[in-house]
């Protein structure tokens, strides 16, 4: 237009402009989502850990994360939907510490076997049993209500689980075979003598049950 002034050196025709700043608006948005996200999940452990049971409501979680209920609908459907993010972050939480404990060792086999009795390890944690059994419990009820949503949430073990078959199928210390699908019925092996020990239908130690169910495991795999 004749007579108009060029922008300043440096500066975003205002069409440009607007759509930077809604940009950045956006991204920031996110981030304080994802924040106020983070917080009413540890809210949530907490009581958790506390009661021995997701027994809180949402204004307690609310109160406890420091937010408002507006921000936690902003984050969440429903306590449900909460449930299901605190499972997933202790998923990759105790994913990244079954890493921790499989990384110190060399031999391929010896990952695997502490990749296998790794996850019972936990349970010996002061404190733990109560927080696991009321996670255990919500994850079965939830599993028939959000099925999708629970189906991915063990990827993470599911994946250590892989890696370490595959390592061992490599070099030999294990027969060959699909090692997604053999790592897949290790973990779920694991899972289910998990579950039989937090429900107490299995009355000995999570250590004597781990070194029993490994010797069990090894043999199936000897090549």
């Amino acid at each position: 237009m004749a007579g108009a002034e060029p922008p300043a050196r440096g500066a975003l025709p205002e069409g440009e402009a607007f759509a930077a700043g809604g940009e950045g608006s956006t991204n920031l948005a996110r981030v304080r989502r994802a924040e106020v996200t983070g917080r009413l999940v540890e809210a949530a452990r907490a009581l958790v850990w506390e009661a021995g049971g997701p027994t809180f409501t949402v204004t307690q979680v609310v109160g406890a994360a420091g937010t408002s209920l507006k921000s936690f609908y902003r984050c969440f459907s429903g306590k449900d939907e909460l449930l299901v993010a605190l499972f997933e972050d202790d998923a990759r939480r105790g994913a990244a510490a079954l890493v921790s404990m499989v990384d110190v060792e060399a031999d391929p086999l010896e990952r695997l076997r502490i990749v296998v009795v790794g996850l019972f390890r936990f349970l010996t944690v002061d404190g733990r049993l109560p927080y696991a059994a009321a996670l255990v419990r919500e994850h079965l009820r939830l599993a028939e209500s959000r099925p999708d949503q629970l189906r991915g949430v063990l990827h993470p073990f599911v994946g250590v689980f892989e890696d370490a078959v595959t390592a061992a199928q490599e070099c030999g210390s294990v027969r060959p075979g699909n090692a997604r699908h053999d790592a897949r019925t290790l973990f779920h092996l694991v899972l289910s003598h998990l579950h039989a020990l937090i429900c107490h239908q299995i009355e000995e130690p999570p250590t004597e049950v781990a070194d029993e169910l490994w010797a069990f495991c090894s043999a199936a795999l000897r090549p």
